[in-house]
């Protein structure tokens, strides 16, 4: 087995695995399911709203399915003062805000103790994800990812910017002017937006991650706190639109990614600058949102996104959300994978190439390059353990042969590269620069893990990383060929490196031969291409034969390499020649059938179109049409604007056109040829063309009294033999031809006329 096709098929499950990819398309809006609420500041009206979506069924085999949730609440406050109270009660304005502050606080530390959660030390999203210690972290972390890091850090900002306010409130001791009273009532209103927006964030939300009991927020304190400044009305002007798509069913053993892709309600005014999204897809006209790769490793997964927007939410406007686009990726690949990497020396040589990741990683040549190595070190060993099972099969075939092991193996192994520095050179060039990229050109990709998922998922999405990755493993492949060569010798001795290779005089001989066998074979796709038959792919296939760089590098002395090339290309060429064998084959034992479906359709109209020809395969109707026109030339078919059409021609025209191509093939003689009582045609000379008519005239008219007393309504032919020469009459309705003949071809005459003129009425 040639290596190149081992390494080829090693990187490719390696790399892709085997993929089974779907879409699940789903018209029409999602259906709402439920809607509920909370009433923030105890006025009887909800302030804050939850809409859940049915259920959308995604892989029902694998147990996995999609549900939306939409949570609104309000992002900013709008106020008017109207009047403003002198003096201002303060301390009962305090007692309010207090009142609110505790029991906002309460809420807030009840859920950070249920979480383990050390909000000090959340300073960003890793450090945030990094504190949070409590087992109901660790499930969010594998549903959201990072962006579960986020809504932890908005927690936290959000607690810490309403203590600095609640703590400016408390403190103020006089209000003494109306712009202090404004200043005072605006910070109470900060404090119900920030709250109010805060009462939905994902800690929160029962129906995403499901982690704390919904905050006690009395925002009616904060409006009877506002209102013992001054007579004031508060309304939302902006709400914030959570929107999650929980993903249920996940986590099994098959490696399940999904490509999903979402619309908002394109009647909903969003304010451009505020969408925040968790995923990978960004469109910004029209608005489209989406997440790529997502890894279905946690038996619920919640893809988050969020914007603001001055509609407030109603029934009619959330039941206009549309079914997200869904794509999903089963790389069952990955599933053997880990069958193979279970076993300990698997997992022995997976820890030896993540130690040559790290190693090359930490050079600075970027992750694909050190992935590249990586992989280089996995792909070099499955090479030689191929190489030492090839060097059992042929020593255990040279013991039942009888044969001498070495003698035998040194000629089933193969020639020794007599170029292999010519393979270093090349494996040192690819090497250094795929270093050179990563260090310097690629994006900065962090190391992350090492798992087999990742790595694909970064491979498909990265198009130049992968190519880097993939010259590296060429590189260390060209330079693992000369360190096996080294090994052939060590084992062989001497005598291997005397063993013959190829040598000029055979490759100009094979060269010879596979001139004359491209030459044979082009005349033989132009013949056909002639006839209509569809051979780009054949032609292309000659045209790539590089006769001119195999003879450059036969005069250069590469003759191992010279050699396989020529080889490919014969192996190539001698393939093509047997599919055109077959591709023939069919066509003939398949023109009857697809003759008698042409003639068919034009029975049944006068145009027929080629696409409508559906017995006959794509690739061969126009072969086909063309051989039918051509077999039936009398018929006056042509084939214009992919559609089969009668031309149009007129009765002389046909006549002295296949007249004249009869006698051009040496059928006819003479001729006269009548219609109705009128010469069309005479090919007597002068003096003894009128006479001739006349006399045919009369022949024509005995010809059908004698016909009627036989019983028939009209001649149909008849025929005046002679010695040498014969005369045959052959009248179709709108010609009467008397043809003249040797008497030997007479047969051949009548049918050929018969095809040209009679057969098409």
């Amino acid at each position: 087995m040639k290596k190149q096709l081992i390494l080829t098929l090693f990187l490719g499950f390696l790399l892709f695995g085997c993929v089974e990819e779907r879409t699940i398309s789903v018209s029409g809006y999602e259906t709402i399911e439920s809607i509920s609420g909370m009433d923030l500041n105890a006025d009887g009206i909800n302030d804050v709203f939850s809409y859940s979506y049915r259920s959308i069924p995604i892989d029902q085999p694998a147990g996995i399915s999609m549900a939306r949730t939409v949570s609104v609440a309000p992002f900013s406050y709008t106020f008017v003062i109207s009047s403003y109270n002198d003096p201002v009660d303060l301390a009962a304005t305090k007692a309010a805000i207090q009142e609110f502050d505790s029991a906002r606080k309460l809420g807030e530390s009840t859920c950070a103790s249920r979480l383990q959660l050390s909000l000090a030390a959340c300073a960003d999203p890793p450090s945030c994800l990094q504190n949070c210690r409590s087992e109901y972290c660790t499930a969010a972390q594998k549903s959201a990812g990072d962006s579960f890091g986020r809504e932890l850090l908005d927690f936290k900002d959000k607690g810490a910017e309403m203590d600095r306010i609640t703590a400016e409130l408390l403190a103020t001791q006089t209000l003494p002017s109306q712009a202090d009273k404004e200043q005072y009532i605006r910070k109470i209103v900060r404090l119900m937006a920030i709250s109010s927006d805060l009462s939905y964030n994902n800690v929160f939300n029962s129906r995403t991650y499901n982690l704390c009991a919904p905050l006690d927020l009395r925002l009616n304190k904060l409006q009877e706190a506002a209102g013992k400044v001054g007579t004031v009305q508060i309304s939302a002007d902006r709400y914030r639109y959570r929107v999650a798509e929980v993903v249920a069913g996940g986590g099994g053993d098959e490696h399940i990614f999904l490509f999903v892709q979402d619309t908002p309600p394109i009647i909903l005014n969003i304010d451009e600058l505020s969408v925040d999204i968790d995923g990978t897809i960004y469109q910004r006209i029209p608005l489209q949102l989406g997440w790529e790769n997502v890894d279905l490793n946690a038996q619920r997964k919640a893809l988050t996104y969020d914007f603001t927007s001055p509609d407030k939410p109603d029934e009619n406007l959330m039941s206009r959300w549309s079914n997200p686009s869904v794509n999903e990726r089963n790389v069952k690949f990955l599933g053997i994978f880990d069958a193979i990497t279970s076993n300990p020396i698997a997992s022995i040589l997976l820890g030896i190439s993540k130690s040559v990741f790290m190693f090359f990683y930490s050079l600075g040549v970027g992750y694909y390059a050190a992935l590249g190595a990586a992989a280089s070190f996995l792909a070099c060993v499955a090479l030689f353990v191929v190489f030492l099972l090839t060097m059992l099969y042929y020593t255990l075939r040279a013991y039942i042969d009888r044969k001498v092991i070495v003698e035998y193996l040194t000629e089933e192994m193969g020639p020794p590269l007599t170029d292999w520095k010519n393979y270093i050179g090349m494996g040192i060039i690819l090497i250094s620069l795929c270093m050179i990229l990563g260090a310097l050109y690629l994006r900065p990709v962090e190391m992350g893990t090492l798992d087999l998922a990742t790595i694909q998922i970064r491979l498909t999405s990265d198009i130049l990383g992968s190519i880097t990755a993939l010259m590296f493993v060429f590189g260390a492949y060209t330079i693992y060929l000369v360190a096996e060569d080294r090994l052939k010798g060590l084992i062989f001795g001497e005598t291997y490196y005397h063993a013959k290779g190829a040598t000029k005089e055979e490759n100009l001989n094979a060269i010879s031969k596979l001139k004359v066998l491209t030459g044979n074979l082009k005349s033989r796709v132009e013949t056909l291409s002639r006839v209509g038959m569809d051979v780009k792919e054949e032609y292309a296939t000659l045209i790539s034969v590089p006769t001119d760089r195999l003879e450059q590098l036969i005069d250069m002395g590469k003759q191992n390499t010279a050699r396989s090339l020529i080889d490919f290309h014969m192996e190539k060429i001698e393939a093509m020649d047997k599919g055109l064998e077959q591709k023939v084959r069919i066509m003939e034992e398949s023109w009857p059938v697809w003759n008698s479906e042409i003639e068919k359709a034009l029975d049944q109209s006068e145009e027929v179109t080629v696409e409508t020809l559906v017995s006959i395969p794509m690739q061969w109707r126009e072969w086909a049409v063309s051989k039918f026109i051509s077999e039936h030339r009398g018929r006056a078919l042509v084939l214009e604007e992919n559609r089969i059409k009668r031309r149009k021609v007129s009765i002389e025209n046909m006549v002295s056109t296949s007249l004249a191509e009869i006698k051009r093939a040496g059928l006819v003689e003479g001729s006269i040829i009548m219609q109705g009582n009128k010469p069309l045609s005479n090919t007597f000379s002068k003096g003894n063309a009128t006479v001739g008519s006349v006399l045919f005239l009369k022949l024509i008219g005995y010809s059908k009294a004698i016909s009627k007393k036989f019983g028939e309504e009209e001649m149909k032919r008849f025929v005046i033999m002679g010695r040498k020469s014969a005369a045959v009459c052959l009248p179709d309705g709108g010609t009467t031809p008397l043809l003249f003949t040797e008497r030997t071809r007479l047969k051949e005459l009548m049918e050929e006329w018969k095809r040209r003129i009679t057969e098409p009425g």
